[in-house]
């Protein structure tokens, strides 16, 4: 198997599994350099990719359903069935035997599916949180620094690619105008990255400052390739010795393809807290000010409506506008509000 994929480091999950410690090695250098690689997902290549496809096919069928149906199904809370503007998804709360109570109604079809993703997904995810929290906490202090929740969420998203996208490919993308997700990390202690039905992931390479293509699993040679992506938890613990997995999302080379991803990230407790919390902070952010999100680098300042907004409302303008995530965007909020740059006059 090569050792590269797009020039870059290209991990065999089964012989992390089996403490080979040369590939623990490759995998400590590639989040010390970039905070994300590569990933031969599965030594049953076949057997693993028919999987995929099944899981690919059933989602696919859902999310072509008429919007009106998928309406019925809509989420009130932070879990199951979403759908603003440019996208739609669904979103599970799991632990290392599957699917938690998600408090939200879909098909049984669906349910039946998305069992079987937490299966296949948690399998690797679960056998890698070890490895990657015995890299990342040293001892008693950095553990304290950040406390890791044993649930993971698992996000399943289709991104409709009804826009093209400017012509040249952005260095940076600002808005949902110049790419489906802005430049950003993820807050928990990884993602695991396994289904992506069409290009559009890109990698930020933080030594030589360019993308990175990710894997096209539609693409038959391919199709057994994965990403891991450190978040920010990762990098908190080890003082930055491993980077937050940079990465954002452009428009398909091929106009109006759309893109069904799958991924898992390992949560920490206070994302998990925060999910569960309800929408009743009423403290307005400043009317005007201007806010830079740290988790978003190389982002221009987004101001806040006049009259002022509650942070959530804030966040929510950032999904639609951003491409990102509301628990991307939200998890320990006090930190990624780095400044208000000024009130305007």
């Amino acid at each position: 198997m090569s050792t590269e994929f797009n020039n870059h480091p290209f991990i065999d999950l089964e012989k992390l599994f089996l403490d080979d410690p040369l590939e623990i090695l490759r995998l400590q250098q590639a989040f010390e350099t970039n905070g994300w690689c590569f990933v031969h997902l599965s030594k049953n290549s076949r057997s693993f990719v028919t999987q995929l496809n099944h899981i690919n096919q059933s989602l696919s069928n859902f999310f072509s359903l008429d919007q009106a149906e998928k309406s019925r199904y809509l989420s009130s809370n932070a879990f199951g069935y979403s759908c603003i503007g440019h996208k739609e998804g669904i979103k599970i709360l799991t632990d290392q035997q599957g699917i938690t109570d998600s408090q939200s109604v879909l098909p049984m079809s669906i349910e039946a599916t998305l069992q079987h993703i937490s299966q296949l997904i948690s399998n690797l995810t679960y056998r890698l949180k070890p490895i990657i929290t015995k890299l990342t906490v040293s001892d008693d202090k950095s553990s304290k620094q950040v406390e890791l929740s044993a649930f993971a969420m698992l996000d399943i998203v289709q991104y409709f690619n009804k826009k093209t996208g400017p012509t040249k490919i952005p260095e940076v993308g600002y808005n949902t105008d110049e790419v489906n997700c802005v430049p950003h990390y993820d807050p928990g202690l990884f993602s695991l990255s396994i289904l992506s039905t069409c290009d559009g992931l890109q990698l930020k390479d933080q030594r030589e400052n360019k993308w990175i293509d990710g894997p096209d699993n539609s693409q038959i040679d391919q199709s057994n390739i994965g990403v891991i992506w450190l978040g920010e938890a990762a990098s908190i613990l080890t003082g930055n010795r491993f980077k937050s997995g940079i990465h954002r999302v452009i428009y398909p080379r091929t106009a109006h393809q759309a893109r069904l991803t799958v991924w898992q990230e390992v949560c920490t407790e206070g994302q998990i807290k925060q999910l569960f919390e309800q929408n009743n902070n009423v403290e307005l952010l400043p009317a005007d000010a201007e806010v830079i999100l740290a988790n978003q680098p190389d982002s221009l300042p987004m101001s806040v409506l006049p009259g002022g907004e509650t942070p959530h409302a804030f966040m929510k303008r950032v999904e639609s506008r951003r491409g990102l995530a509301m628990m991307a965007s939200t998890s320990q909020m006090q930190r990624f509000f780095v400044s208000f740059i000024k009130q305007k006059l």
